[in-house]
């Protein structure tokens, strides 16, 4: 049983009716939470969400704000913030968004004196699994005649491990100095604070340089309340990363799953980025290295020869100061010079730098499997033999051996040759020919689905390339996960156009699958408001706003019978009429070719259609 929430005796006169709707809400647990995107501009993506909670449908209606102020005249404000606090943890962790949740916090929960404000939070976030480290919480403004036990309680929720968002660029001196104590990680640039401020006037505001100060103390601004292109444009000239508004994407009960598209096509051409900028993990260099411990520049030459004597299988070592390679030393160097009479003698406890290749070829971890190609072919001949040293940023990392380069090269120059296709790794034109013409004539019964994506031209102009070749990978694993790998084939014959070679019986059943699954994955790519709208709204090169529909798969299949088809070229002619059938259908669907192909190769019969949505 939940147990019922004591409240203050002292109310303010005539607020009756506001305790009783309150109590009860909070008694019952039934407040509600919706979740703003907040976009990263440099990133093109988003950082997080921005939670605010309401009362139910035809209780208390109004802003987390408000109800915060009646919370405080009521005097239950600590049961309200805790309540609150719990209700936009737990939809927020429901609903597996990735991301900060930045929290607001109601007007004078910091500074109360009924409460602690940082165990209320924690154990909401402990009651949800959710870490602490994840909460940015959005300070309203402080009532600085209470300023020790603000500071007091600004500690306590720093201290917990909570992230700090204040709104100080508009406030009083007396919170200034408030944020200039706490150190907020955040600063959020309200709406009235930019509004107006269009291109031709941005340099010529304080704004800047105000913003330029928040920068350099280590601070994240936020501006919120973008509700243009005009405004983004603005912001972003002023240096500005990191935006919310409805511009950016509206509130929903469901954290969206993309900006809008209009604000990703905006942020794509200011910001160039497009292409993806986090780098793809598994690096060549990653898969060649060799974690070999190295000596330091005053270990003797005798130690390192009698390195080389106990490990037969080492090559060259590393000399480094610290974790900065110095040179080199190569086995074949020192063992031919310490081998001549004399030299242990003369050399064998003086530095082994004497030996040294002070000029080693020295490769940064991050490097491309081209670029090192290139590195290596164009080094002097004798980097060959010794190999090279791998670095992270200029630290010593490990070693790499030309001959697994040789090796990587050939693996991948296979794997290419086997795969045409190299986005998706899959069979191109040639082996999908091939296997049709071998199905044909071995007389099995089969089907070819021909699968098609559309309104896919309109995405990649707003989202990009790389944004498409997503689509095109998602497409690939949705085809992939329908089929029978044992039995059927999946090839790419290009850009957006994919064949499913289907033996398996149940292969209309695998179609659907296939379709099912791109529908509610390719939904990742859009934002709450264009699903609830079935499109997106952006403008062309004329200025003028088009409609475009959100991107859906197409799929045509032909059963062929065995002595139905001769070769894949006749198959491929009446496939590519069925997916013209298919894409005329809106939303993901499928088009059952019904032609009959009797052996006397008679007039087809009428086609039936079907649809997946």
């Amino acid at each position: 049983m939940r147990k019922t929430i004591h409240r203050s005796a002292a109310r303010p006169a005539g607020c009756e009716e506001c305790a009783h709707q309150l109590g009860t809400v909070l008694d019952a647990a039934t407040l509600q939470a919706g979740f703003r995107p907040v976009a990263d501009f440099e990133r093109c993506g988003i950082l997080g969400f921005i939670a605010a909670v309401r009362g139910p449908a035809g209780m208390l209606h109004g802003s987390g704000t408000r109800l915060g102020r009646i919370a405080r005249q009521l005097g239950l404000l600590r049961e309200f913030s805790r309540a609150a606090a719990g209700v936009a943890v737990q939809r927020f962790t429901e609903s597996g968004s990735g991301g900060l949740l930045f929290l607001p916090l109601a007007e004078g929960a910091v500074e109360a004196a009924d409460g602690d404000l940082a165990a209320d939070i924690l154990a909401a976030a402990a009651a949800s699994a959710f870490p602490a480290e994840r909460i940015v919480l959005l300070l309203p403004p402080v009532d600085t005649e209470c300023f020790d036990k603000a500071a007091e309680s600004l500690a306590r929720l720093r201290a917990a491990g909570f992230a700090l968002a204040s709104r100080g660029l508009g406030c009083d001196l007396a919170e200034r100095h408030l944020w200039a104590l706490t150190s907020p990680d955040f600063v959020v640039l309200d709406e009235h604070l930019f509004d107006g401020v269009d291109l031709a006037t941005v340099r010529d505001t304080g704004l800047s340089e105000r913003l330029a100060a928040e920068v350099e103390r280590g601070r994240r601004v936020v501006a919120d309340g973008i509700r243009s292109s005009n405004d983004f444009n603005a912001l972003h000239h002023l240096g500005i990363r990191y935006g919310a508004g409805d511009f950016i994407g509206r509130a929903s009960t469901a954290p969206t799953r993309a900006m809008s598209a209009a604000a990703h096509k905006a942020i794509s051409a200011a910001c160039n980025c497009s292409l993806d900028t986090q780098a793809a993990p598994g690096g060549v260099l990653e898969r060649l290295l060799a974690k070999q411990p190295p000596v330091a520049s005053t270990s003797t030459a005798d130690d390192v020869f009698f390195l080389f004597e106990r490990t037969p299988e080492l090559r060259a070592i590393a000399v480094v100061d610290g974790d900065v390679p110095r040179g080199l030393i190569s086995r074949y160097e020192m063992v031919d010079n310490m081998a001549r009479p004399y030299r242990h003698e003369l050399y064998g406890r003086k530095p082994c730098t004497r030996f040294m290749d002070a000029q080693p070829l020295v490769v940064d971890i991050g490097v491309s499997l081209p670029e090192l190609s290139e590195i290596v072919v164009s080094a002097d001949p004798r980097h060959l033999i010794s190999g090279f040293i791998i670095t992270d940023r200029g630290r010593y990392l490990g070693m790499g051996s030309v001959q697994d380069l040789v090796r990587e090269v050939t693996a991948m120059q296979m794997e290419a040759a086997k795969y045409a296709n190299p986005l998706t790794q899959l069979p191109g034109n040639v082996p999908i020919n091939q296997h049709i013409d071998n199905l044909l004539a071995a007389g099995e019964a089969c089907c070819i689905a021909y699968c098609d994506l559309d309104h896919f031209k309109p995405f990649n102009d707003v989202y990009g390339y790389a944004k498409g070749d997503e689509v095109i990978q998602l497409t690939a694993r949705a085809l992939a996960a329908a089929i029978d790998a044992e039995r059927d084939f999946l090839g790419h014959i290009g850009g957006d156009d994919f064949v499913m070679v289907l033996r398996s019986a149940d292969w209309e059943a695998r179609c659907r699958a296939a379709l099912a699954r791109f529908g509610e994955e390719i939904l990742d790519f859009f934002s709450n408001d264009d699903i609830e709208r079935g499109g997106y709204v952006t403008e062309n090169r004329k200025g003028e706003l088009e409609f475009h529909r959100l991107t859906s798969l197409s799929i045509g299949a032909v059963e062929a019978a065995a002595g139905t088809f001769q070769n894949h070229l006749q198959v491929s002619k009446v496939a590519a009429e069925v997916k013209k059938k298919a894409k005329a259908i809106p939303g993901n669907s499928l088009f059952i070719n019904q032609r009959h192909y009797p052996s006397d190769r008679e007039s087809p019969a009428d086609h039936q259609e079907e649809t997946v949505t």
